[in-house]
C-alpha cells in the first residue's frame, strides 16, 4: 500500500498542483450569459402520426459560462429537443426546461422560454376524393358548357385525420372559358387548400370541357 501511495510521488504532486491552478484560473474567470433563438426538434414521432396545430418552432435559450466559452457559442451549437416516442394521439402540453437543451461543454443552460409548448398528435389518414373542375367565366354569347370530363376523376390524399376528413373534394386551378365557342382540352394542376394535405400521386389532370350552342 505504501508503495502505491509514494510511487511517482513527484508526478502525483505536480498533477495535483496543475489541477488546482487550472481550477483557480477557471473559477476566477468572469461568467457570461447570452440569449439565442434555437429551433425545436421533435424527435421519435410515432409511426403513422403527425403533429398539427400552432406548433412552436423556436425557443429562446440562455446559456451561461465563462466568457471564452460563451463568446464562441452560436445557435447551431445548441439543440432543443422534445421526445414524442411514448406519446399517443391528442392535444399535448409539454414542459420545457434546461434538461431539453443540449449545450456545449462548459455552458450551463439556465432558462428556456417559453416554458412549455402545445401541439396535437393526430393519426395519418389516407382517403380518395373526387376532383372538381373550377370553371371561370361564361362562354361566348349563345354558347354553354354542356359537360366536363376529368381524367383522372379522383385523387388520393394523405394527412392529419381531422384535416383529411374535412375535405370532400379537391379543386383544380381555375380554367377560363370566356369567349369559347367549341370544345377544348387542357391540363390543370390541383389546388390543395391545406398545406398539411399531401397528394399521394401528384400529377396534372386532363380536363375536357364540351361547349355547345344553347338550346
Amino acid at each position: 500500500m505504501q508503495h502505491r501511495i509514494f510511487h511517482n510521488w513527484f508526478l502525483k504532486i505536480a498533477s495535483l498542483c496543475l489541477a488546482a491552478l487550472l481550477w483557480a484560473a477557471v473559477s476566477n474567470e468572469a461568467s457570461s450569459e447570452i440569449g439565442l433563438e434555437v429551433p425545436v426538434e421533435y424527435r421519435n414521432i410515432p409511426s403513422q402520426m403527425e403533429i398539427t396545430g400552432d406548433m412552436t418552432n423556436t425557443v429562446q435559450v440562455r446559456p451561461r459560462g465563462s466568457s471564452n466559452v460563451i463568446k464562441g457559442i452560436t445557435a447551431r451549437d445548441i439543440a432543443t429537443t422534445i421526445d414524442l416516442g411514448n406519446m399517443r394521439t391528442g392535444e399535448k402540453i409539454v414542459a420545457l426546461s434546461p434538461h431539453n437543451v443540449e449545450a456545449p461543454f462548459g455552458a450551463d443552460v439556465i432558462r428556456v422560454s417559453p416554458s412549455s409548448v402545445r401541439f396535437t398528435l393526430e393519426r395519418t389518414l389516407a382517403k380518395t376524393v373526387p376532383i372538381a373542375a373550377t370553371i371561370v367565366g361564361p362562354p361566348s354569347e349563345g354558347y354553354e358548357v354542356s359537360r366536363i370530363l376529368l381524367n383522372p376523376g379522383v385523387v388520393q390524399i394523405e394527412g392529419p385525420e381531422s384535416r383529411v376528413n374535412s375535405l370532400s373534394s379537391i379543386a383544380t386551378v381555375p380554367i377560363r372559358v370566356e369567349r369559347k365557342q367549341s370544345t377544348f382540352e387542357q391540363t390543370a394542376d390541383l389546388d390543395v387548400p391545406d398545406p398539411q394535405i399531401r397528394l399521394l400521386r401528384p400529377s396534372p389532370v386532363n380536363v375536357k370541357i364540351e361547349i355547345r350552342h344553347k338550346r
